[in-house]
């Protein structure tokens, strides 16, 4: 796996929750107008899930990095 410094992770992983809430609010939208719109939910999920776990990470690193 790639050695990420633990900014970078962090910045990686803000900006996907942040790329998830435009994906909830766009499948959001869908819904409201009667267009298929699980599929934009799931990648809002992914988005979601993936952002975390780089934060995580990041936070761990920043942990270890600091002893």
């Amino acid at each position: 796996m790639l050695n990420l410094n633990w900014r970078i992770r962090l910045i990686i992983g803000i900006g996907l929750l942040i790329g998830s809430g435009i994906a909830f609010y766009w499948g959001y939208q869908l819904k409201i107008v009667s267009e298929p719109f699980s599929h934009i939910w799931v990648l809002a999920l992914g988005f979601a899930w993936v952002g975390s776990d780089q934060i995580q990470k990041a936070a761990n690193k920043e942990s270890q990095d600091s002893d």
